[in-house]
């Protein structure tokens, strides 16, 4: 009796159900395909608890700095700057935004030495005297490497809650350039692995974030994440990933175990997160509405 301990239980159970065999099949290698797409397909469909990242992700913010000036001799894109003396502690500003004393915009370093004076500036649309003024700081920062979406929000070391935003929300609020503040008010995901901030610190603050963790290629694992009991869902979409692409008609059977399968690791993942007492009517986003 296959009991789904490990990626090789899988791909057993699924060679045996779609009449293939174990060693020479041509479709043998095939096999860690559809098991792959059916465990991706079934943990796209709901933040499950087993996804989570066993500790929430974390990061440090930067200081700002305000006691630098800067000169750029001509406007332009991808241009040099040069600062009055290096960021003192030996640090790269590269990814930070300057905003010059009594300019209305923003600008980003694209790149910085550490222990250099010089730095290379996206988009400078005016020319800046020698001394101009500056304020560096930084909003965006760079999530966990194995980072796939937040489980609700962010925390500051205070315990003050940051809401989730779409980008387009956070800079109709919150637009360039942006204002010295904390705790900031919302964040927003700019990029797959990283976050921009309604708000930028002006010392260093620690944050912290529960994640679901985005799915690895299961094929060659010794254990999966999954709970034991619910492995056989895997094992039903994986058949009707092989029937499919084998046209067999046999796959809508198998496809109806799949989606019956899911609905119940859907229900078991509720049940673990509340317990038996009052459950949520309905789960969207990895929100709970009553």
């Amino acid at each position: 009796m296959a009991d789904f301990d490990a990626f090789s239980d899988l791909k057993t159970f699924v060679l045996s159900q779609a009449d293939m065999q174990e060693t020479g099949d041509d479709f043998d290698t095939e096999v860690g395909n559809v098991l792959t797409l059916a465990y991706n397909d079934m943990h796209n469909r709901h933040p499950f608890f087993w996804a989570l990242a066993t500790r929430p992700g974390a990061l440090l913010t930067n200081d700002d700095i305000t006691t630098l000036t800067i000169t750029v001799v001509a406007a332009g894109s991808s241009v040099a700057g040069t600062l009055s003396a290096a960021p003192s502690g030996s640090i790269s500003i590269a990814g930070y935004k300057i905003r010059p004393s009594g300019q209305p915009w923003i600008t980003r370093v694209t790149a910085h030495t550490a222990g250099s004076a010089a730095v290379t500036l996206d988009a400078v649309p005016a020319a800046l005297a020698a001394g101009t003024a500056t304020v560096i700081f930084s909003d965006e920062y760079d999530l966990a490497t194995d980072f796939g979406y937040f489980e609700n929000g962010l925390w500051n070391e205070d315990g003050n809650f940051i809401e989730i935003w779409d980008l387009e929300r956070l800079l109709a609020h919150y637009p360039d350039p942006p204002s010295a503040g904390w705790p900031p008010v919302a964040a927003a995901l700019i990029a797959t692995r990283r976050v921009r901030f309604s708000s930028y610190p002006t010392a260093v603050e620690r944050i912290e974030y529960p994640y679901i963790m985005t799915e690895a290629n299961i094929s060659g694992s010794s254990a999966l994440r999954i709970p034991q009991h619910l492995r056989w869902v895997v094992a039903m979409g994986g058949v009707y990933y092989a029937l499919l692409m084998k046209s067999d008609k046999r796959a809508g059977v198998f496809k109806q175990e799949f989606e019956k399968g899911i609905e119940t690791a859907i229900a078991f993942d509720r049940r673990a997160r509340m317990g038996m007492g009052r459950q949520p009517a309905v789960v969207e986003r990895g929100l709970y509405t009553w």
